[in-house]
C-alpha cells in the first residue's frame, strides 16, 4: 500500500493498492487545485481515484469533495449522522475547555461564513461498520463525539485513518473539540482498541500506534 499526504487545510490521503486509489478527506475550501497539482506530480489521474471517503462533516474535511465529484465522478462516502452538516456547517453545535479547541472554533466559525464548502449529495452512505465495502480490504468504523457521524477507516497492513477524532498538532492528542465529549471518549477508548501499525490524522503527521499510550 502507498499513502500520499497533502496538507490542504486538513491532511488530504491518497491510498493506493497498485492502479487502484482511494481518496479520504478533501481539505479545505479552496485547496482543490492543490490536491489535483500535487496527484499530476504523482502521475495520478483524478478520475482513477473510486471512492472519497470523508472522515466526518466538517468544512475543512469536505471543502472539495463537490468539486470532485462534479468534475470527476468520484463516488463520495459519508457517514448518514454527518449529511446535515453537508448543507449546514452550522447544524452540529461545537464545544471545547482546551485553548486550542476553542481557537479552533472561533476561526473555524469565521471561515466558514467566509468560504462555506460547496454542497453535494453523497453517493454511499454508511449507518454502521462496514468492511472490504469499497473493496480495499478496509474497515469503516463509525466512532461518534467529535461530530455525530464521525469515522475511522482501518487497513490489513495496520493503517488507521481517524479524522479529527485524535489530532497532532502538537503531539497525538484526543480531539480538541467536541460534538459530544461523552460519546467521543467512548469512541477514543475504541481506537485504543485497535490493532494498528501506523495512526493517520486530519491534523498533523503520522505516528506509530506505539503512541497510542500518549493519548
Amino acid at each position: 500500500m502507498n499513502i500520499i499526504t497533502i496538507p490542504a487545510g486538513s491532511n488530504c490521503y491518497l491510498v493506493s493498492q497498485g492502479e487502484e486509489h482511494l481518496m479520504i478527506d478533501a481539505g479545505a475550501p479552496g485547496m482543490g487545485a492543490k490536491i489535483e497539482r500535487t496527484l499530476v506530480q504523482h502521475q495520478i489521474a483524478m478520475e482513477q481515484i473510486r471512492y472519497l471517503v470523508l472522515t466526518h462533516g466538517h468544512s475543512d474535511h469536505i471543502g472539495n469533495a463537490a468539486l470532485f465529484q462534479k468534475k470527476y465522478g468520484i463516488p463520495i462516502v459519508v457517514h448518514e449522522n454527518d449529511v446535515a452538516l453537508i448543507n449546514n456547517p452550522f447544524s452540529q453545535e461545537m464545544q471545547a475547555t482546551h485553548p486550542i479547541g476553542k481557537t479552533i472554533i472561533w476561526v473555524g466559525k469565521g471561515s466558514m461564513k467566509r468560504n462555506p464548502p460547496q454542497p453535494f449529495t453523497p453517493d454511499l452512505i454508511i449507518t454502521e461498520p462496514a468492511t472490504n465495502r469499497l473493496g480495499f480490504g478496509e474497515t469503516i468504523h463509525p466512532l461518534p463525539g467529535h461530530t455525530r457521524g464521525s469515522m475511522a477507516i482501518s487497513f490489513p497492513t495496520g493503517e488507521l485513518f481517524v479524522g479529527d477524532i485524535f489530532m497532532n498538532m502538537i503531539n497525538p492528542h484526543p480531539a480538541y473539540l467536541w460534538e459530544d465529549q461523552a460519546t467521543l471518549q467512548k469512541s477514543i477508548r475504541a481506537v485504543r482498541q485497535l490493532h494498528t501499525k501506523t495512526i493517520y490524522y486530519g491534523h498533523g503527521r503520522p505516528t506509530p500506534s506505539r503512541t497510542r499510550s500518549d493519548f
